[in-house]
């Protein structure tokens, strides 16, 4: 009985000493230099790569440094060309904030959004459609459509009020872009809402099939909506009065 415990205690010690693969690594964290004394050692180590072939650690070591320094270089470029993009977009909505500001009349709203948003790149074609009411007069520069006819072909920009990307169907394509020699792929539909009612939309084309999908981000978008909207609205209440 004495030899069996003390041969079970014997394989317990020897287990309980065993280093896990965390405790190695937790060691070589917090001791970086531990091979600079075991050439030996670091001689014989070898990695498996992708090709199958072996190669020393400091190979390894040189691999994974690159390969971070390019993730960090991506990583900058990425917050570079946001930074852009961001400045463009704060350009874009103070030069419209300030030309409707300026603004007289609605046909005049309407012209303003319409040439400030077109010049923007990637904007290659650009409509604002006011919707028609009883006792509204603007100048034939200004589409009007009736608010039926509207909501029959985009009842879900009516219904849920935000903007909606991605490729439509070729006929709306040809209602929403008359002028466009069919030309464009894809589109963002921006309602212009004010107290919860939409007075126009303003609908963003492009000739790329996928620059607006349904993965953009509408944020932006949606508040040159409520901004127009705002403006227009004053406007309404004023002619009404």
């Amino acid at each position: 009985m004495n030899s069996d415990n003390s041969a079970a205690e014997k394989i317990e010690t020897e287990s309980s000493n065993k280093l896990s693969p965390d405790d190695v690594a937790s060691y070589l964290k917090t001791n970086p230099d531990f091979f600079i004394e075991q050439e030996d050692l670091l001689a014989d180590l070898s990695l498996p790569h992708e090709s199958g072939n072996a190669i020393s650690l400091l190979e390894r070591q040189v691999t994974i440094l690159r390969d971070r320094g390019i993730d960090a270089r991506q990583k900058l470029n990425n917050l570079l060309e946001n930074a852009r993009n961001n400045d463009q977009l704060f350009d874009t909505t103070r030069n419209l904030v300030l030309a409707l500001l300026r603004a007289k009349d609605i046909t005049e709203i309407a012209d303003v959004a319409q040439d400030q948003l077109s010049n923007q790149a990637n904007i290659d074609s650009c409509e604002v459609i006011m919707v028609a009411r009883q006792g509204l007069k603007v100048s034939d520069s200004v589409r009007l459509e009736a608010e039926d006819n509207l909501k029959e072909r985009f009842a879900d920009v009516f219904r849920l009020k935000r903007t909606h990307c991605g490729p439509i169907g070729k006929e709306q394509t040809q209602y929403l872009f008359p002028a466009s020699d069919n030309n464009i792929k894809s589109t963002a539909l921006c309602p212009v809402i004010s107290n919860g009612e939409v007075l126009a939309l303003i609908a963003f084309g492009n000739n790329s099939d996928n620059y607006f999908n349904v993965n953009l981000d509408t944020l932006f978008l949606d508040f040159i909506g409520h901004v127009v909207g705002a403006v227009l609205d004053k406007q309404l209440s004023e002619t009404a009065q």
